[in-house]
């Protein structure tokens, strides 16, 4: 009996031991160089535009009102280089890229700067034209941080693949909202079903269970990826990444709509046109 319990002492060390040499391993690999700060000119191929509260879609990029909106609102031009700033500022962080299985601190995450853009708001001086100027575009700063996070939802979980088998339409996939306590809600009880995020070396924390897919195996960014270029037959032979992009686009267009909703003071400040492009990862993964 008391041989059988050294045994497990040892077994356990030399677990915790192995654990903890593979942990210092993924440490001391070599971190990727991060993007650029730089900000690329508006992506039209890969932009979303919508028109908030304007009740009827309309064609984007030859509407020439939206157009001549989006690109001269220092508004957009804050929710762009906040999405763009996330892969260069937050390079390392797991909860501004829902990687690493690290749901709980995405949550957080959102939490708080849905909390930053309400601040702004309510601290806004009406009385003050530079002191809303200023407190606005804080906001819609803070909004191209949370838009990053739940595009990348989509395309750095395995999200669609849990969900293509149960539909016939692409358009009947759930959208969940992950700024939303319902939407944050549902991903947990996903998380009991299998729900994960790619595994990233050099991102933390790190959360996921043993031998998860990496992320590069498991993101849909682009069409190119392992996991972004599978076509589903029975969805019109989309691609994942397609689908990917589908929901994230639904999802931005609900956040956006939201925000406002909730708070009237950033339509009234920028105007109803909002431009953004979609599933930006300029990490190199």
């Amino acid at each position: 009996m008391l041989n059988t319990t050294n045994n497990r002492i040892v077994l356990l060390a030399l677990l915790t031991t192995i654990f903890w040499m593979s942990c210092s391993f993924a440490q001391d690999l070599p971190k990727p160089l991060p993007p650029p700060k730089t900000i690329p000119e508006f992506d039209y191929e890969n932009a979303q535009a919508i028109c908030v509260n304007c009740g009827e879609p309309f064609d984007f990029p030859s509407h020439e009102e939206a157009n001549a909106a989006i690109l001269k609102s220092p508004y957009v031009k804050q929710l762009r280089s906040a999405m763009y700033w996330q892969d260069t500022v937050h390079q390392f962080e797991s909860k501004a890229h829902f990687d690493n299985c690290d749901f709980d601190g995405s949550f957080g995450y959102i939490n708080a700067l849905w909390s930053e853009v309400n601040a702004e708001v309510q601290g806004a001086q009406l009385d003050d034209k530079q002191d809303v100027e200023d407190r606005v575009e804080r906001a819609f700063l803070a909004l191209g941080q949370i838009l990053h996070a739940v595009q990348d939802f989509y395309a750095h979980t395995n999200y669609v693949e849990m969900n293509v088998g149960r539909v016939q339409n692409v358009t009947d996939l759930p959208v969940l909202r992950p700024w939303t306590s319902h939407g944050q809600e549902h991903i947990e009880e996903l998380q009991q079903r299998g729900l994960i995020s790619g595994y990233v070396f050099w991102g933390f924390p790190q959360k996921c269970p043993a031998d998860t897919l990496t992320h590069g195996e498991l993101a849909k960014d682009s069409g190119k990826t392992d996991s972004g270029k599978v076509r589903i037959p029975h969805l019109e032979n989309l691609s994942q990444h397609r689908i990917a992009l589908f929901l994230a686009r639904e999802a931005s267009k609900n956040l956006l709509e939201a925000a406002f909703q909730q708070w009237p003071l950033l339509e009234k400040t920028n105007g109803p046109y909002v431009g953004f492009e979609m599933l930006i990862d300029r990490r190199g993964l």
